[in-house]
């Protein structure tokens, strides 16, 4: 029965996909309403969020930068399920990439990629990166309790080719690849709050003590993979162009944390220069250092 209501759904989303964007643009308007004024989704997280990270400024510089937030995230919502239907050159056009020579480079030195990338922009369209690249594309994962919505995200993140990977999977997984001599790049969404046992490195983020997750810095360090960042610029309503940044070729050059270090730099400078595309309604800094001891 949850398979069948699941088809049903999807496909119900499938035919809405087919729509044209600014129609899907006017529910988003409606979304944000019903969301910012009515329903206050999660207002009071997003307001101490911003409060916290951007101390200097203004209550109404804040309220301006959260209003912004929430009509960027009913886009982002209608922009999951534009995907369904989006063809490939669509796809290119929308969500683009402005230096991939970076990763022919690395794919002619015949290595690997871990790329880091935020809960920024539009983190779903990047599914279109195993069109354009050398490399086959894993997405690693949360799974998700919502069956529906673990099944949906999965076939959006593989929806041009790509391949969804659960994270506890992450490593043996890759380690199968670099056994057969393929060439991958293993996309992280790397800002995601640790579990309290899992609190073991603390630094200084968006003008607050935060703790952060090192998992993806661990994989690197035992594979031995280039690691990249992904900077993402909102170009305007449905268009992002996107930039590789490299962190480093082998990860053993680095000091321990420094990789994670120098993402977390990377992410902040995004959030300096336009702080409304990222995800301020996740509850980020809900364990203190002072908690933990």
């Amino acid at each position: 029965m949850a398979r069948f209501l699941f088809h049903i759904i999807y496909n119900f989303l499938r035919l809405i996909s087919w729509l044209p964007l600014r129609f899907s643009y006017f529910v988003a308007d409606v979304l944000y309403f019903f969301g910012f004024y009515l329903v206050r989704y999660r207002r009071e997280i997003s307001s101490k969020n911003l409060e916290n990270s951007f101390p200097a400024k203004s209550p109404s510089e804040r309220k301006k930068i959260s209003k912004k937030f929430y009509r960027y995230f009913s886009d982002l919502i209608v922009e999951a399920v534009y995907l369904i239907g989006m063809k490939p050159e669509e796809s290119l056009k929308r969500f683009s990439y402005k230096n991939l020579s970076v990763l022919e480079d690395i794919y002619k030195e015949e290595k690997s990629i871990i790329l880091l990338f935020p809960h920024y922009g539009n983190w779903e369209w990047l599914a279109n990166l195993e069109l354009v690249s050398p490399f086959h594309f894993l997405a690693i994962y949360k799974p998700l309790s919502s069956v529906f919505f673990d099944k949906l995200f999965v076939k959006l993140r593989e929806r041009y080719g790509g391949e969804t990977v659960p994270m506890k999977s992450s490593l043996r997984r890759i380690l199968i690849g670099m056994e057969k001599k393929e060439r991958t790049i293993t996309f992280f969404l790397y800002d995601q709050r640790p579990r309290k046992k899992e609190l073991h490195h603390w630094l200084s983020f968006m003008n607050q003590e935060t703790p952060v997750l090192l998992g993806a810095e661990k994989i690197a360090r035992k594979t031995g993979q280039t690691v990249v960042f992904l900077k993402t610029t909102r170009l305007k309503r449905g268009y992002y162009e996107n930039e590789f940044i490299k962190i480093c070729d082998d990860p053993a050059d680095l000091p321990k944390f420094e990789i994670t270090n120098i993402y977390y730099r990377l992410v902040e400078n995004l959030l300096n220069e336009a702080p409304e595309y990222w995800l301020w309604t996740h509850n980020r800094w809900k364990f203190s250092r002072k908690s933990n001891h």
